[in-house]
């Protein structure tokens, strides 16, 4: 902290206003961010990084091979999240409960919002290809999203997801 020396020698100390105060009874709890939920808004930046990752982990010859809709969607992606980056666009991750996703988040979603009409349209949903081997949780991905359109008043419209590269994802979206 600044102190300033007056020609009288008196040591004054500059007029600060903390914003808030901060209370704090338990440390260790303080420290623990909180959940949030299972779906996480990302950027466009976040989204293309994540699939330049994951391209470079599937081109890799130390992994598996995959199918090459593996490839078509994260080059989907990865071209998209330079294109529509403006406030209308939010990319959503899913990010399941109780587990650590060090590889990143389950499945990625582009999402357009029509403000005028209260509609929010599926551009494109991306798999993780590092969970591939584990089980869908498709489903509660597209629970939660349908939960949080509810509660803003908007209305989820996946009808742009009934193309070839995303019909798996359509009709999983149906299957229920």
């Amino acid at each position: 902290m600044l102190f300033y020396i007056s020609t009288a020698l008196n040591i004054f100390k500059p007029s600060i206003k903390p914003r808030c105060n901060i209370i704090c009874t338990d440390f260790e709890n303080s420290l623990i961010p909180p959940s949030g939920g299972e779906l996480k808004l990302l950027t466009a930046d976040n989204s293309e990084n994540w699939a330049q990752n994951w391209l470079m982990m599937i081109s890799s010859k130390s992994t598996k091979e995959y199918d090459e809709h593996h490839y078509m969607d994260l080059l989907n992606l990865k071209g998209m999240s330079n294109m529509y980056t403006g406030e209308e666009y939010f990319y959503i991750g899913f990010f399941p409960e109780g587990k650590f996703c060090n590889h990143g988040p389950k499945y990625i979603g582009l999402f357009e919002l029509n403000h005028d009409k209260r509609i929010f349209n599926a551009k494109i949903i991306v798999e993780n290809p590092n969970y591939t081997g584990e089980d869908s949780s498709f489903y509660s991905f597209r629970n939660q999203l349908i939960m949080l359109t509810d509660s803003s008043y908007v209305f989820l419209n996946h009808q742009e997801l009934n193309r070839p590269s995303q019909l798996r994802f359509y009709y999983l979206w149906n299957l229920n």
